[in-house]
């Protein structure tokens, strides 16, 4: 987790550095990341890294985590946008991400964090950084959910099929095995499909 010194950066200096790590993250996985790349890019004193972070792990995490906390908030806008309809928020929550992903570094640092769950050599850090990356598909904060679906039994199942079902789309689409519109819709069909099922709960 970042230090002290660091959060108490302006926002623009903390975002320019967050910037130029998630550019660096995009461009290779984390073992092969490289910290003088990143000061560079954010326009940092090298030695000043280290007044930030205990190292280009710790950073790491914390960007995950700030993206985590990103992603919520855009959630929490599908849903009023939507009207409180949460299938519907799903959708286009599900949308606007694809649209995000075709965006190069945007694709690229997806593939590469994934990437490094299968890197890290660290016992310690693989630890954190596998729960954390875990978290990132958990966007959907369960009080945000309308009170019929929250009430509803077995949502917490549920929930857990809508981030399988997400996770899936996401890695066909990165993989070019399918392209936005059609993995959009195939979203679209198994977010139907779960809303079915589930509405026919007692």
């Amino acid at each position: 987790m970042p230090t002290k010194t660091f959060m108490n950066l302006s926002k623009e200096k903390r975002l320019r550095i967050l910037k130029a790590a998630k550019k660096e993250f995009s461009r290779v996985p984390l073992d092969k990341a490289i910290i003088a790349n990143i000061v560079k890019d954010a326009k940092i004193p090298r030695g000043s890294f280290y007044q930030y972070f205990e190292s280009i792990e710790d950073l790491f995490v914390y960007l995950i985590e700030y993206m985590y906390g990103v992603d919520k908030k855009k959630f929490i806008r599908c849903m009023q946008e939507t009207n409180g309809d949460f299938y519907e928020a799903l959708k286009l929550n599900f949308s606007n991400f694809i649209d995000r992903l075709k965006v190069e570094e945007n694709k690229q640092f997806r593939i590469n964090t994934l990437s490094t769950l299968l890197t890290c050599k660290n016992d310690l850090s693989r630890a954190d950084i596998i729960s954390t990356i875990n978290k990132v598909d958990d966007f959907i904060d369960p009080e945000a959910l309308p009170i019929e679906v929250k009430n509803k039994k077995g949502v917490a199942k549920v929930l857990d099929i809508i981030k399988m079902i997400g996770k899936q789309c996401t890695e066909k689409f990165i993989s070019n095995s399918t392209d936005a519109d059609e993995i959009k819709h195939n979203y679209n069909q198994y977010i139907d499909i779960v809303k079915t099922g589930f509405s026919n709960t007692i």
